[in-house]
Order: C-alpha cells, then structure tokens, then sequence
C-alpha cells in the first residue's frame, strides 16, 4: 500500500527523536571501562545543514573535522536573497518555515541565541482562489487551504508555524561561525574512494585537483548531485539507490514594489492560487514603505517555470498577481526568480529515498557514512536534515568507541 509523507510522519515508524551526545563518552566492556575514545579524522562532504550540524557535534566530541563545500557559502537550501532588493528587505529562497514541533532546529536556533517571530501575519485579510472563486479570508482560511491542498503537515494554523527574525541563513551562519576554518570553500567533490585503511576524497578547488584522506567521510551531498560523481567506494546496489532517488523541484518568484499598496485594501499578500501556489508576502514584518510579493510553485507547474526565461518567468508572475493584488503592475519595481533544479550544487528542492529504503540508505558502508533530509521522514525539512545528521554523528562516534575497546 502507498504511504505518503504526513500519513508516515503521523505514524512514527521512524519519526527521529534528538541525539543525545556527550563528551564524556562511556564504553563499557567485560574487562573495562574506557573513558573518550581517540578522535576520528572525519570529512564531512557538504555544509548544508546536516554537514554543519554533524561538524559542529563531532568537534565537540574532540573530533578532527574538515568540512568540503562547493558552494562560496554555508547553509545549501537555506538561503536567504537579499539583494536585488532595496532597504534591507530579504525573502526565503529556500527553508522558510520552521514549526513547533521541530525539536532540534528549535534547539539549535535557541543555542545560537536567534529570535523568532510568526511566520503569518495576524492581522488582514488573505485570499483564497482554490474553490472556484475569489474569497477574502483571515489567515486561518489561508492555512486551512494548505490542509485542504497539501494535508495536514503544512495546515493546523498559522499559530504553529515561525521563522528566523532576520533571515533563516542567520542559522547555517551561526554554524559556520563556529567551524571556522573547518570549512572550505569552493571545493567541488569529484571522487570518493575507500580501502582497508582510509577513505579518500577527491576535489576540485581554485580550478586545481586535490584529495584528502581521512578515517571516515560523511555524505551530505544530495542524491540528485551525488549520482554525477565517481563513486568506486560504493557498492552497485547503493549507487542504484542514489541513481532512483525521486527529487522534487521547487520554482519561487519575488517582485519589490515600491509600497505595500494591499495593506490599504486590506490585505495581508498572502493568497493561494487555484493552481495551488502560495502567494506570499515575505516582508510583512520588515520595515519600510516597499514590500516584496512572492509566488512559491510546487511541482509541476515549478518545472513550467523553470523552463521559461527570467525576463518571462517575472512578467507572467506579475501578470497573475495583478489580478490577485490589484495595482501590482503599476507599483512594481523589480523581479528574481529561484529554481532549484537550476541550482548546480542542489539540482531539486527536495527528496526522499522511501520508506522502504530508508534504513538502509542510512546506514554506512564501509568508511562512508550518510546524512540529509533525504533520508529522513522529516525530508525538505531542516529538521530532517538535523536528525539525519545526528543519526551519523552517533554512528561515527561509536565506531570509534567500539574500535578502541575492542584493541
């Protein structure tokens, strides 16, 4: 029988409770006990958030932890634009939500000191399109039609949902921060390799091949960009898996205007489309007369997007919203678009290896270890990517106790 996302999460088969992670590690044997086993040299392929999570505990523990990513900056998924706009504004391009019962984004979030606010404004009017006709309704309409639409994991009212005051990236730089010259930058992995005594990476970095060898690697590099590299340190059956994987792709579209003039209508820009986009208003709780109107398309209509031109995507998102927020047009200013199967180091939004494969894909093979949303039932979460990582911290860090006690 079929099993989708929200009838999995609600059955807790394999819902992924916090890690608990100590530096003061105990193994016991029948002979002995050994206090904190000799550290690990780990390479942590990717800093997005199930990378930086991992790094961050396994340094903790006293691990020796480098971290490769291809990108100039942390966070994968998680970013936040903030330019082309003007005044300070940002919107989400990725991870935008974080809801109340994400135990471990919230517990890291509150490690870092970052404030939150609602997502959701309280106050005005939404529109509803997906019934057959135009309604004005307050936020919980709007949210009911996320239920309606998309079931119940992403409905349940708007009280349950928050963000990051200030930008979600706000949280991978909190970690990167920490790390510090744990992460390089700019370093394109091209090749794993493994043998009895150590795993090997191979990278691209300033237009220059390197390698790097360590006791243990952890993957985090999505499925969809993985199945590109070479792989000898993988088994025919895991390189299958990472071949069939089904990745989602996710197409969002931001227009400055010059004021918020729907507020005066009484509205807050939040709308639901009849074509199930959300319309939202990103910027509602920043400061200043401009505002930023954005459309968030889910497949299929995100790959119709993406298929467009830039110049077409933003005259086509500005035409039907003008016919959602009337006076669009004459207050717009300028436009973007982000579409993740563009995205050279992500190639889709989100995915999910299946709840059949899920266990295995978890589990390390050989030197290799494993970790992402993608192998969470929490996928195209940042909460799935946390607890995927600290499912592979704990991993790694047994391995090396059960190495010691075994000498």
């Amino acid at each position: 029988m079929a099993i989708n996302r929200r009838q999995f999460l609600r059955r807790g088969t394999l819902a992924v409770a916090g890690v608990g992670l100590s530096a003061e590690r105990l193994v016991h044997t029948t002979a002995v006990t050994i206090l904190k086993a000799p550290a690990k040299k780990v390479l942590i392929l990717g800093a997005g958030m199930a990378g930086l999570a991992a790094g961050y505990e396994l340094s903790k523990l006293g691990h020796d932890v480098t971290i490769l990513e291809a990108r100039a900056r942390p966070g994968g998924r998680v970013l936040t634009l903030r330019e082309p706009f003007d005044d300070g504004l940002y919107a989400e391009a990725g991870a935008a939500r974080v809801r109340d019962n994400h135990n471990l984004t919230l517990k890291y979030i509150k490690t870092f000191d970052l404030p939150l606010e609602p997502f959701y404004p309280s106050n005005l009017k939404a529109v509803r399109f997906d019934q057959g006709d135009r309604r004005e309704v307050p936020i919980e309409g709007y949210t009911d039609a996320m239920t309606q639409n998309y079931g119940g994991e992403l409905g349940e009212g708007p009280q349950i949902w928050r963000k990051i005051k200030g930008g979600m990236d706000l949280l991978p730089k909190a970690f990167a921060a920490q790390l510090g010259d744990k992460i390089h930058y700019g370093a394109a992995v091209v090749r794993i390799e493994q043998d009895a005594k150590q795993a090997t990476v191979k990278f691209l970095q300033g237009g220059t091949k390197h390698a790097l060898a360590a006791d243990v690697v952890l993957c985090t590099i999505p499925f969809s960009v993985l199945r590109r590299l070479e792989l000898p340190a993988l088994s025919s059956r895991r390189k299958d898996l990472i071949k069939r994987t089904h990745y989602d792709n996710v197409s969002r579209v931001y227009l400055q205007t010059k004021e918020r003039f729907w507020e005066k209508h009484g509205l807050n820009g939040f709308a639901f489309t009849a074509g199930a986009i959300e319309i939202w208003h990103p910027t509602w709780s920043q400061s200043g007369p401009r505002g930023i109107l954005m459309s968030y398309a889910r497949p299929t209509e995100a790959d119709r997007i993406a298929s467009m031109k830039e110049g077409k995507r933003i005259e086509e998102t500005l035409r039907q919203l003008d016919n959602v927020f009337v006076g669009l047009r004459s207050n717009f200013e300028r436009g973007v678009s982000k579409c993740w199967s563009e995205d050279e180091w992500s190639r889709a939004a989100w995915g999910f290896v299946g709840v059949f494969e899920i266990l295995k894909a978890s589990a390390p093979e050989g030197r290799i270890y494993f970790a992402g949303e993608h192998l969470s039932p929490f996928f195209s979460w940042i909460q799935g990517a946390l607890a995927s990582s600290m499912t592979a911290v704990k991993q790694i860090d047994e391995t090396a106790q059960v190495e010691i006690a075994l000498k």
